[in-house]
């Protein structure tokens, strides 16, 4: 896989990911069939947590994140349900960063908005690497 961010370049602010999206119906079930959620709520709105793995998936395609990295926390709010199916934009920056004894510590936000920019969805998800040595 190759990635346009390495961890250790990011910054605090720096926006890393605007991509369109339009969740299709065979997304939402196959999310489904993983989770083992019922289809039956689902027929035409996306469950707000997959509009989550959309993000994280993206922030793992786009930065490298080095082994060893912890998962610290993770927020989510849902504006409103998404439409299968409907134009959405999803943007992702580094919203915090702290490095404290060699420790970096990095929270991430994401926010789904729909095409009149209205929010739809936002998450944070915080993430520490260790410095080289160290073990939790």
């Amino acid at each position: 896989m190759t990635h346009t961010l390495d961890f250790t370049d990011l910054q605090k602010g720096q926006a890393f990911a605007r991509l369109p999206l339009a969740i299709t119906s065979d997304e939402v079930e196959a999310y489904l069939e993983s989770t083992g959620e019922s289809s039956e709520t689902w027929r035409e709105l996306v469950p707000p947590i997959f509009l989550d793995t959309v993000a994280i998936a993206t922030l793992l395609s786009t930065v490298a994140i080095p082994k060893g990295v912890m998962h610290t926390g993770q927020e989510h709010e849902s504006h409103r349900a998404a439409r299968i199916g409907e134009p959405l934009t999803l943007e992702m920056r580094v919203s915090t960063l702290s490095e404290r004894r060699g420790a970096i510590m990095i929270a991430f936000e994401a926010e789904v908005t729909d095409a009149d920019d209205a929010p739809v969805s936002s998450m944070k998800i915080s993430v520490m690497a260790l410095p080289d040595g160290v073990t939790a």
